[in-house]
């Protein structure tokens, strides 16, 4: 039967994961985001945000493949990462991070030459949900990559410099890092690539410490204060929001903690016994949280998914793994040389922070 067939059972594809990745041994890695659905995760190697992925990639020089659960962006970031020797697939190259393409190179690349002609010193930072031509430009111009792990350690390098970090493409985790470190909104400038900046908004930005790109996470954004509002009512004052650094500034204000997928997984799971979850952040990886501490009352503060992360199935990693076993041609993740080595710098100057 041929995978590509919907009518093939759950129960075959898995028991087929597994014998390939078994038939693969120690040639292979799988790294999945944790925002990946269960079928996914539980063949993994290795589970993460984009931060651990990243670092994982870097140090596993001894597999031949290299097979990517998650967004497209990260897949490159393994390319970029690992040796040349080493072939890295994705299971679903459609699968793009909407936030990533929302600032495109030749935009970034013109707000980067007006921001020259202010006379001060600005260092690009690239939140790492971004594509590999904007971490190669801020390889070339001394900038570096970040995630919402770091972003607060990578605006604190830029200043060290005595600069301003140009932040892009995700305005909320640009923010809510400012606002983290005393940096108020009249000391912000929002850059819109869709509106034509005067002399009078370079003088804006002459006087401010932080330049953040109009970008954004559909899935982050849908939690609001109402929400917060509703889950209190419905389970007590006490209960703790937690939310990731994604979500609006209001809902960040109005919650007792944030911060990355990885720091919420923690806290959750060092909590005493009997406390009160609210998670504000993709599904799949609420759910995990939840049955991962039966001890605890874990619940979303609202039930919503990624969409993209979801592309990527089962099925398709079964045919990245038999084609490999079986020698089938598949087609790699590339990224061009020129534009990787830049990249990699970037990436490299994250790791030193981190």
């Amino acid at each position: 039967m041929s995978i590509e067939q919907p009518s093939l059972a759950r129960e075959e594809i898995l028991k087929r994961i597994e014998s390939a990745k078994n038939k693969l041994g120690k040639d292979l890695i799988i790294l999945a985001h944790f925002y990946q659905h269960d079928d996914i995760v539980q063949y993994a190697d290795f589970i993460g945000d984009s931060l651990q992925l990243a670092q994982r990639a870097l140090k596993r020089r001894d597999a031949k493949y290299i097979v990517f659960c998650a967004v497209s962006f990260m897949a490159e970031m393994a390319r970029i990462l690992c040796l040349p020797e080493q072939k890295v697939f994705h299971p679903e190259r459609e699968a793009i991070c909407p936030l990533a393409e929302m600032a495109a190179i030749d935009e970034v690349e013109a707000a980067w030459s007006t921001l020259q002609k202010t006379g001060r010193k600005i260092v690009p930072v690239v939140y790492v949900n971004s594509r590999a031509d904007l971490k190669a430009l801020c390889g070339r111009n001394g900038g570096l990559v970040c995630t919402s792990s770091n972003a607060k350690k990578a605006m604190e390098h830029v200043f060290l410099q005595g600069a301003v970090p140009f932040f892009f493409p995700d305005e909320n985790l640009g923010r809510n890092t400012a606002h983290s470190m005393g940096i108020g909104n009249e000391e912000i400038f929002l850059w819109d690539s869709l509106e034509r900046i005067s002399n009078t908004g370079r003088e804006s930005i002459e006087n401010v410490k932080v330049i953040l790109w109009k970008g954004f996470c559909y899935v982050h954004t849908v939690f609001k204060a109402s929400g917060i509002e509703a889950v209190r009512k419905a389970h007590g004052e006490d209960i703790n929001i937690i939310v990731h650094p994604e979500c609006i500034p209001e809902v960040v204000r109005l919650s007792n903690y944030v911060g990355s997928t990885s720091f919420i997984k923690d806290i959750v799971e060092r909590a005493p016994s009997g406390s009160k979850w609210a998670i504000g952040t993709e599904i799949n990886f609420v759910n995990r949280i939840k049955r991962g501490n039966p001890d605890k009352l874990v619940v979303p503060l609202r039930e919503w998914g990624c969409r993209e992360m979801a592309k990527v199935t089962s099925l398709k990693l079964l045919n990245i793994l038999e084609s490999l076993v079986e020698g089938r041609p598949l087609q790699e993740v590339i990224v061009d040389p020129e534009m990787a080595k830049y990249a990699k710098i970037a990436l490299e100057r994250m790791l030193e922070i981190s």
